[in-house]
């Protein structure tokens, strides 16, 4: 089963796909969250793929966030994780249209190469993202006690 999320628009996309658990060989139930990811690009004509490192607990945020921005229209959700790799901010105007603005980031650190692009989307792009989100934390739940606010 594939485990993705993606936003899209005129030939804009961002795409998050959850691989696989990464495996540290720790005790630690924070290092048992880390999920090996590709994320996939296409802004004008820019375009790349790379690899992340993300965690279960950022695609939950998002899919709780994202959730609530669907029943309010207003106000914002927010993808973004510990390393650096990606931010995805999305703001809702209260009538139903949001504004996508990304931060793709292919190595955070000293010799990274960023691409920062803006979307605009209506309210029927939300609910398949917050579904194809439920999918990704069902596949890769977050394990241990995170409080997921």
């Amino acid at each position: 089963m594939e485990a993705f999320f993606e936003i899209f628009e005129s030939g804009n996309i961002i795409k998050v796909e959850a691989l696989e658990f990464q495996t540290f060989g720790s005790g630690n139930q924070y290092d048992k969250n880390w999920i090996k990811s590709k994320i996939t690009v296409k802004a004008g004509g820019f375009s790349g793929e790379y690899h992340a490192d993300l965690m279960t607990v950022d695609f939950k945020q998002f899919e709780k966030q994202l959730s609530t921005l669907y029943d309010n229209l207003s106000g914002g959700a927010a993808f973004h994780d510990l390393e650096g790799y990606l931010e995805i901010r999305i703001i809702g105007d209260g009538v139903g249209h949001f504004e996508v603005n990304v931060t793709a980031d292919d190595s955070p650190g000293a010799n990274s190469r960023t691409l920062t692009f803006s979307m605009t989307i209506d309210q029927t792009y939300i609910k398949p993202i917050v579904n194809n989100l439920k999918k990704i934390t069902e596949a890769f739940p977050v394990k241990g006690s995170f409080r997921i606010n």
